[in-house]
């Protein structure tokens, strides 16, 4: 078990550092030479603070004695994107940073207190001395108290010490200087394993708060898309070819408390995509699942199904927008194995980045019925 949570911390550290070098971070000069990292790193970042204020929602009627309202507070470092690559034009610049989170979460005994580490990206609507958003944040989580059947049976929501923490928030910010600014916000934060082991019904939190944020060096002016030499430009106006990918991603999962350790799940797929838009590309795929929990239900239920009917296979439509070298992945597909102890429709949605030309990693979450999680899945994969 240990060993698994050290696996999860591991890739997601991983994704959290690939997520902060991409081109958001990475960046170069108005004329398109690149900068020495740590000078183009440190080009329009700013340090924020965050003063969360939040008490629980109630989705399921079990957690209705989790009756609290507590303080969450964030520390963050974030980078105001200029227009050195393409997508940050189309998005109106957007901000890209890594958070560290703390809460007491209401000082409730069988929850404990969290802890969060998580990159997030905020995407502007308005865009000017006032800007009105959405930021969004995934990253990975400690819970200090989780459910032991003997030492905290009452804690239903969360099943194991590590869980994915994500964030959503929408925000008003005034810049009341070249380098001074504060939000107002409101928003869901959530934590939970991804069904990585039951009981995992989450925690959500609903929350509002004030925040300021400060530029270190002074702010550098914004690229416009014309402005983008015409090296840059040509690469966007390229006939579009389509591309095959080949993955496998491996979680971890136990459908019941007292099972002895955690048991395996893998998800090869093969899918072909086509870049539709400047900034997204559009695919159909084939999966092949195989999860050994599978094997345990049919030893509960006396059967005795092979490794080969276990195996699940599935069709899917794909959809990628594309940052930069990191993309936002949503999978819509359909399982065509015949033995299926879950609805036979399924979603992904998941993080991908490209280390390399043809090497990408990704981490996705696989559900059914758009809301029941079935693992949380850490792949690598090629571009053939």
């Amino acid at each position: 078990m240990k060993r698994n949570y050290l696996l999860s911390i591991i890739l997601c550290f991983s994704f959290i550092f690939g997520f902060i070098h991409t081109e958001a971070f990475a960046t170069g000069n108005n004329e398109g030479e690149k900068s020495p990292f740590m000078e183009s790193f440190m080009k329009n970042m700013e340090v924020d603070f965050r003063l969360n204020y939040g008490f629980y929602m109630h989705h399921h009627y079990e957690m209705e004695g989790y009756r609290a309202h507590f303080p969450m507070f964030e520390l963050s470092l974030q980078k105001q994107t200029y227009g050195t690559s393409y997508w940050q034009t189309c998005f109106n610049y957007p901000s890209v940073g890594v958070t560290a989170f703390y809460s007491n979460m209401g000082n409730i005994d069988v929850l404990g207190k969290a802890f969060a580490i998580y990159p997030y990206i905020y995407f502007p609507f308005i865009k000017g001395n006032t800007n009105f958003g959405i930021r969004f944040g995934l990253g990975i989580g400690y819970l200090t108290e989780s459910y032991d059947h003997i030492e905290n049976p009452y804690n239903i929501c969360i099943g194991s010490p590590i869980n994915a923490a994500a964030s959503i928030t929408f925000d008003i910010t005034h810049r009341f200087s070249d380098h001074f600014k504060m939000s107002l916000f409101g928003g869901l934060q959530h934590f939970s394993n991804g069904c990585t082991s039951e009981p995992n019904k989450g925690t959500n939190v609903l929350k509002g708060g004030i925040s300021a944020a400060y530029m270190i060096n002074d702010p550098v002016e914004y690229i416009k898309a014309e402005q983008l030499n015409e090296k840059r430009t040509i690469e966007y106006l390229k006939e579009f070819k389509p591309e095959l990918y080949l993955g496998l991603s491996y979680g971890s999962k136990r459908i019941d408390y007292l099972q002895e350790d955690y048991t395996t799940v893998l998800d090869l797929e093969a899918y072909i995509m086509e870049q539709v838009a400047r900034i997204f590309k559009l695919g159909i795929g084939f999966d092949l699942v195989y999860d050994n929990n599978d094997i345990l239900r049919n030893i509960k239920n006396g059967e005795t199904w092979t490794t080969a009917q276990i195996l699940n296979p599935g069709v899917h439509v794909a959809g990628e927008l594309l940052m930069g070298r990191t993309s936002f992945m949503f999978v819509v597909g359909e399982h065509l194995g015949e033995y299926m102890h879950t609805e036979k429709s399924y979603q992904r949605l998941g993080l991908k980045i490209e280390f390399t030309e043809h090497i990408y990693g990704k981490v996705t979450l696989m559900v059914h019925q758009w809301h029941i999680a079935d693992f949380l899945g850490w792949g690598v994969g090629f571009k053939l």
